[in-house]
């Protein structure tokens, strides 16, 4: 069976899961091959992080036709999957090449071979023959499963929506992620990439991989970008150690060239700490025009993206060597 989760101590230990001698041709892999986990320390206050985790890979193969349905969603079919109808709730698909390569892809629902899928395939650029790996959603469930050592109904995780307004959650002491009403949010979805405020009434060390979300991505991330509202999101990376830069995020080449923004974010306060633009290749900072590139932050934390236009902006995937 799987070897135990190994830390992640920079590029050092890393986990191999070589399962895949019984998985059908042509899935190559049931799990993403390296697993984990990695140790993140919080301040008190408010502060923004990301998650360097996926859920394992639950399928992958190039799917034999790409079709419409009536309501203008894609439908992507795969050659005998071997699927049971409705088998993918709360899971979405990644298309590992074309213009959308790296983006999660919301699954509507699911045939025995095919997936319907939360966006127009001409949009997406989805074609016949392409490759997607297909993923359960990271939930707040799967990313603290036991609560991370949060203070029950004091500390909380808030995510940002699609206008700016934040919802925030509590852990309840007990087995669950809950809303300010009480409501049960323990399937409350965290996509690749996307950060969240953490507010604590003191400083916690908290570990990520203990649960479900516990699987190195070394592919690009594609992150969706809303208009006119704050955007946190962070690297998909938790082998930087405790620091990395900005130029690491792979940023710069998806925003607007001297018009899009970077935030920085002060822990405690969530104030602004400083504000980059992109020369569309790189970094500099707004007010002096400095290398905005070698700014360090905290391995894992957040920034802020602002942008006039709605647009997709990716990250560079994890570089993984022996």
């Amino acid at each position: 069976m799987f070897p135990p989760k190994c830390r992640f101590l920079g590029s050092l230990l890393l986990c191999q899961l070589l399962a895949f001698a019984t998985l059908p041709s042509p899935v190559r892999a049931a799990t993403s091959s390296i697993v984990g986990f990695y140790n993140v320390t919080i301040p008190a206050g408010n502060s923004a992080w990301v998650c360097g985790l996926v859920t394992a890979n639950s399928y992958e193969a190039a799917c034999v036709n790409v079709t419409t349905n009536g309501s203008g969603k894609a439908q992507v079919q795969f050659s005998a999957p071997g699927w049971t109808v409705g088998q993918f709730a709360l899971h979405y698909a990644e298309p590992q090449s074309g213009i959308c390569a790296g983006l999660p892809i919301d699954i509507l629902s699911n045939t025995t071979d095919t997936l319907t899928l939360d966006i127009d395939p001409s949009e997406a650029g989805l074609v016949t023959g392409m490759t997607f790996i297909v993923r359960k959603h990271a939930t707040l469930a799967g990313l603290l499963p036991t609560g991370g050592g949060f203070a029950p109904f004091s500390d909380t995780i808030s995510l940002l929506g699609s206008t700016g307004l934040q919802t925030t959650y509590f852990y309840n002491g007990t087995s669950n992620w809950i809303n300010i009403l009480g409501d049960d949010a323990s399937n409350v979805i965290v996509r690749p990439g996307q950060g969240f405020v953490v507010q604590l009434s003191s400083p916690l060390t908290v570990t990520f991989g203990m649960g479900e979300v516990c699987h190195l991505k070394t592919t690009p991330t594609l992150v969706r970008i809303n208009a006119n509202a704050p955007n946190i999101i962070g690297s998909m990376n938790p082998l930087g150690g405790s620091t990395t830069t900005l130029g690491s995020m792979g940023l710069a080449t998806s925003l607007q060239p001297f018009n899009d923004s970077l935030v920085i974010l002060n822990p405690g306060p969530l104030s602004q700490g400083g504000t980059f633009l992109s020369t569309g290749t790189s970094l500099i900072n707004s007010g002096t025009g400095d290398d905005g590139d070698s700014v360090n932050v905290s391995a894992g934390a957040g920034v802020v993206i602002n942008v006039n236009t709605a647009k997709k902006v990716q990250i560079a995937p994890v570089s993984v060597t022996p």
